[in-house]
């Protein structure tokens, strides 16, 4: 039934490709396009205009508009001729994704004598009116020295990164809310919504950073869009290397941590000929990072004996990372057809530590070891059917592996509890056991990690797209824009608590699916073996879970010479292709028996649709007015959906306190409205400002239902706020950059886990009341200052050769903290707070944040090659960045345990424990990075 079903809907999706008119959108490329007009305004039709060193071009039509489509992300020169007019070139155009740059072009009568052409450099502009967010361009990227996606975005108005960089929360929505895009692929996690987009700085050309007015093309997606264009290959020999290290011995008062990364690129023609150089081209990238502590915490620097030399002993990190793009141009032979090939493939290699803090004063060897390997490759063809229609198809497949496990033991699972493998267990079947030389605040020697977590996720996509553009002086300029994708899912999933199946003192289906909390959740895995050597997973769950999504939209921007209007609506489907509890309220059924076959149906296709309205227009010629509305739907993280049938069954005729997987999830559901100014002021300052209101509801969160407490669609969120932006353009040597952000972020949950402990604690269903989120930052700002010398503008000498190409970076953030519900103190000594409420929830805030930043770059040349050598510092005073906080206290280090009578007593009759407590809590996440100096050179050819 489920496989005829399956090849109904490829058949249908097939069907609607393949017979519906193709007016679809890529969003790998940009557009061109304007008006060629003689000097007193009339249009010239006909007039040719092309991309120089490229086989793109237009004509204009009889109003003397033109546009060019599929065009590559990057710089370009733009020309227009027309005989008896001087030919005029336009330099510098910048071409961005899902964007079109307007060039427009005055042409000048020819005289008799024929001169030069005309040279003019384009005003370079920011984001598309109908979008709020930010392009970051390479080299903005270089200047700055900030390395990764996550805190490159970080610095846009809008999104709200924490002290760690571990997290955004884009408009005041949850961080599984975003998706991240890279060459027309998403590589979102669809298990838990994480971020796997590990593309290295050498590779970046551009990011747009989307937090609003995102088109209908843009689906699963509520908060935000961070849509990355990696460099290609062309038809001259590129590339370069990057060393970059903080290995040095206390320089500057200030501690190595280990980090250490070395990059190579490549790119250029495949076959080195004249003819075949621009059809055939690549570009490579090797990048190889080693962190002996990975993400440094502010407080190793102050505790010298858990911290040798600040070093988070065992907490290294180490990655091996892979690109390759592969570009087959047929539009570039002779007489070939108008036919582009694109091709890409990310390869990720990375083992890392997982901080334990009860092993970290002497049990740190047998911090849990993580391997995750990613897999990214697409490919696409893409036809220019005509200078204003193009299509493209596109395939692509995504792969996440992980396994997190002991050390010592790794995949051997019965040897996790049994005394036989691990000297100082007592007894079968234990996890840690603490040490009483340490007060019991730390773990014995030899305490096993007692977790075995591994996973699996894939899928695989197609995508058909295309773009027609429709010049109409009358009717407007329309880019009309419809397309599709479908994407089928293979997910493995199996977690642990391994210290407890050692015990062959009770049944194998006891020690692997008994009432502890840590009992074996495994679906899609075979190779797991009881101490017998029978296979503890049998039946379906050795069969992964094969959700389908995809989804069609349609869009049209119509631009008139004083109004733009964006609108469009997209479909989603989503079908969990499992079987479903039929009513969570009554687990018993008809037959009154739990986990009956008569609890379950099949699974029914969900189908959405979402709307999407813009709208621009110019309230003078350096003022544009905006207006934005749209539905935005976002599928649920796989992980809430799918537990296996023994697990399940267990949770559900049991007594046990858990939360359970739904399969019944629906998707969550966003509204969204903004307004705003966007101001050019002279030539080199933009600015804009923007009033956004979000209501998400269905959003995920622990609900009860009878007699359990499931995953469901319980929780709504609203937020609201203004973001600001200031660009100043290079003027004088120093450019600018400034972001702020004002917003209010309330709702029922701030994660689907928030409620989890509180939905147990009582029969009746949990009230329904709003507060502030815990990522509730109200203020958020950055200012970015860079001045640099370039090759000319330095006096002659010794002082202008040191000057030359040298430019100073000072990146300066703040914020104004996050809110925590007060607490009474600890009972327990690691505790994190008591368990009476002294405030309303989420009603006290932390502190403010200010952080500075600091690159030095000096460039030279030497025969061809351009060298850059340059030191970087991360919080630069070496200020106290606080994450999070206790809260009995308010305070990152203390949760008020030795205020209570046993704590006190404690602290004053116990030496070990006195010495000892403060820094055993004081948790590296609780604070932002310390000062760290990294030394790079960087060689570019």
């Amino acid at each position: 039934m489920r496989e005829k079903y399956t090849k109904k809907l490829v058949s249908l999706f097939a069907f609607l490709f393949l017979f519906i008119p193709l007016c679809v959108y890529s969003q790998t490329t940009g557009s061109i396009g304007g008006t060629v007009l003689d000097e007193s305004g009339l249009p010239l039709p006909g007039a040719t205009v092309k991309i120089e060193g490229s086989s793109l071009g237009a004509v204009t039509n009889d109003d003397g508009a033109y546009v060019i489509l599929n065009v590559a992300v990057g710089d370009y020169e733009v020309s227009a001729s027309f005989i008896g007019y001087e030919t005029t070139k336009i330099t510098n155009v910048k071409v961005s994704v899902d964007l079109r740059t307007q060039v427009d072009f005055s042409m000048k009568l020819a005289g008799d004598i024929v001169t030069e052409v005309i040279e003019i450099e384009a005003e370079r502009k920011g984001i598309d009116v109908e979008q709020s967010g930010r392009l970051i361009e390479s080299q903005q990227i270089e200047n700055t020295g900030i390395r990764g996606i996550t805190n490159i975005v970080s610095q846009t108005a809008g999104v709200v990164a924490d002290e760690r960089g571990t997290t955004l929360n884009i408009r005041g929505g949850r961080s599984n809310e975003n998706i991240i895009i890279v060459d027309g692929v998403q590589t979102t996690n669809p298990i838990n919504g994480s971020n796997r987009a590990n593309v290295p700085n050498a590779l970046l050309q551009e990011i747009a950073v989307l937090t609003g007015g995102f088109g209908a093309e843009y689906g699963n997606v509520l908060s935000g869009v961070i849509n990355v264009t990696t460099k290609s290959g062309s038809d001259v020999y590129t590339g370069g290397f990057e060393v970059i290290t903080d290995e040095f011995s206390n320089f500057a008062k200030t501690h190595s941590y280990g980090y250490n990364l070395y990059s190579v690129s490549l790119g250029g023609p495949l076959i080195p000929s004249k003819s075949l150089s621009k059809v055939l081209n690549v570009y490579l990238n090797f990048e190889r990072q080693f962190l002996r502590v990975n993400n440094p915490s502010w407080i190793s620097q102050q505790i010298d004996y858990l911290y040798p030399d600040a070093r988070d002993p065992n907490n290294e990190y180490g990655s091996y990372s892979y690109n390759g793009r592969l570009n087959i141009n047929l539009i570039d032979l002779k007489d070939g057809p108008p036919i582009m090939i694109r091709s890409g493939l990310s390869y990720v290699d990375s083992k890392s530590r997982t901080r334990i803090g009860g092993n970290l004063l002497q049990n740190s060897d047998r911090n849990p070891i993580v391997d995750q390997t990613d897999l990214q490759t697409f490919g696409r063809l893409v036809h220019n059917v005509s200078n204003n229609f193009f299509y493209e198809l596109q395939f692509n497949y995504f792969k996440t592996k992980m396994k997190r496990y002991d050390p010592i033991h790794g995949d051997n699972l019965t040897r996790y509890g049994d005394p036989a493998y691990n000297p100082g267990f007592t007894q079968l079947g234990v996890t840690y056991q603490t040490d009483p030389n340490t007060s019991f605040l730390y773990n014995r020697v030899g305490s096993v990690y007692p977790w075995y977590d591994k996973s699996e996720v894939s899928y695989w996509g197609g995508k058909l797209d295309a773009t027609w553009a429709i010049l109409s002086k009358e009717f407007g300029n329309h880019e009309i824009k419809f397309g599709g994708e479908y994407k089928y899912n293979t997910l493995r999933s199996l977690s642990v608590l391994a210290g407890y199946v050692a015990d062959t003192n009770i049944s194998m289906e006891d020690r692997w699916y008994g009432t502890n909390v840590g009992r074996l959740n495994a679906y899609g895995y075979d190779d797991i073996y009881d101490q017998s050597g029978l296979p503890v997973i049998t039946g379906d769950e050795v069969n992964p879970k094969n959700p389908i999504t995809g989804g069609f939209y349609i869009r049209d921007k119509v631009s008139f010479s004083d109004f733009n209007f964006n609108g469009g609506f997209r479909i989603d489907f989503f079908d969990v292709n499992d079987r479903v509890l039929k009513d969570l309220n009554d687990l018993r059924g008809a037959d009154g028996e739990v986990f009956s076959d008569d609890d379950f149906e099949q699974s029914k296709m969900d189908i959405e649709v979402s709307p999407r309205l813009g709208f621009s227009f110019p309230v003078t010629d350096k003022t544009i007015f905006v207006a934005q509305y749209g539905k935005m739907i976002q599928l649920p993280p796989l992980q809430y959906l799918y537990s296996s049938d023994k697990y399940y069954k267990q949770f559900l005729q049991t007594a046990l306190q858990d939360v359970g997987t739904n399969s019944s999830l629906k998707p969550s559901k966003l509204t969204q409205y903004e307004v705003g100014v966007k101001q050019q002021v002279g030539d080199f300052v933009n600015m804009g400002v923007t009033a956004f209101y979000k209501e998400s509801i269905d959003l995920i969160g622990a609900g009860r239902f009878g007699e359990k407490v499931f995953y469901a669609n319980t929780d709504f969120a609203i937020s609201r706020g203004l973001d600001f932006y200031l660009s100043l353009r290079r003027m004088n040597r120093l450019s600018v950059d400034v972001a702020y952000t004002l917003s209010f972020a309330t709702g029922t949950g701030s994660d689907p886990t928030s409620k989890n402990s509180l939905a147990n604690q009582s029969d009746e269903p949990l009230p329904v009341f709003v507060y502030p989120l815990d990522y509730d930052q109200r203020h958020t700002g950055a200012v970015n200052l860079d001045y640099r010398f370039g090759e000319t503008d330095v006096p002659k000498g010794f002082l202008g050769d040191v000057l030359k190409n040298l430019g100073v970076n000072l990146n300066f953030s703040f914020n104004s903290g996050r809110p925590y519900t007060k607490r009474d103190n600890s009972t327990t000594a690691t505790g994190s707070g008591g368990s009476y409420i002294q405030s309303a929830k989420n009603e006290v805030y932390t502190g403010w944040n200010t952080r500075f930043d600091l690159k030095i770059d000096k460039g030279f040349k030497v025969w061809k090659t351009y060298f850059t050598v340059y030191a970087y510092v991360i919080n630069l005073l070496n200020t106290e960045l606080v994450n999070s906080v206790f809260p009995s206290t308010g305070k990152p280090d203390d949760n008020g345990f030795i205020n209570t009578p046993t704590g006190a007593s404690r602290y004053e009759n116990d030496p070990v424990f006195r010495e000892l407590w403060r820094d055993r809590i004081s948790y590296v996440s609780n604070w932002g990075p310390p000062r760290q100096i990294r030394f790079g050179i960087q060689m570019n050819f």
